[in-house]
């Protein structure tokens, strides 16, 4: 599979202080390029209400929003828990 990432992903990337959690980062990207399709990946969990929007928790805190097409994984967002619920809470 062919692994993009959104220029929002980098920004959130580049956000990131905690040295243990970039390099769990670039864990995730690395099993995401070998991956042939999106069920070889583990710990992913659909999005309700788009069957191509995925979720994966790195850490206990961080969340990476994950948009897949057939051959393609698009890295959307990397962003802590507290900030996902409080953008829900905000909608």
């Amino acid at each position: 599979m062919v692994l993009k990432t959104s220029s929002q992903f980098s920004i959130d990337l580049k956000k990131v202080k905690d040295l243990s959690l970039q390099d769990k980062v670039k864990h995730v990207l690395k099993s995401l390029k070998t991956a042939k399709n999106v069920n070889d990946v583990p710990h992913f969990r659909k999005i309700s209400g788009n069957n191509k929007a995925y979720k994966m928790g790195i850490g206990f805190y961080y969340l990476v929003g994950i948009i897949t097409s057939e051959q393609e994984i698009t890295l959307m967002r990397l962003l802590h828990r507290d900030e996902v619920l409080q953008a829900i809470k905000n909608t």
